[in-house]
């Protein structure tokens, strides 16, 4: 399998940002409209219906790319301890972003926001 230089190039680059400290832990529940002005700047992105959860879907010109893409959004979810729902479906892949499920979590956080925007 061969990877082109650029796919390495915008990996290495969202990897810097996330050591570099852009996604710093924020446990503040954000205000509708935050989220809805984020919403209104991203319009491939949308809330689901309980309004926790941010919803996109990218399509690629194969499978093979699709899946790759998936890994790479697990593993950046996974390095910033994010919860990620992916579902790879021939050349889509269904991107589900939420906070993590625990005692004292928030619905949405700047974080969540943050790593949607670094994969779309």
């Amino acid at each position: 399998m061969t990877t082109m230089p650029v796919v390495s190039q915008v990996v290495e680059v969202v990897v810097k940002q996330v050591l570099a400290g852009r996604m710093r832990r924020v446990v503040s529940k954000l205000k509708p409209e935050r989220v809805q002005e984020w919403l209104a700047a991203h319009p491939e992105w949308s809330l689901d219906a309980t309004g926790e959860v941010l919803q996109c879907t990218r399509t690629f010109p194969s499978a093979t790319a699709a899946t790759h893409f998936a890994s790479f959004v697990s593993s950046l979810a996974s390095s910033v301890k994010l919860p990620a729902l992916l579902k790879v479906t021939g050349a889509s892949v269904a991107i589900s972003l939420y906070s993590p499920r625990e005692k004292d979590s928030v619905p949405l956080t700047e974080e969540v926001l943050t790593l949607a925007r670094l994969v779309v």
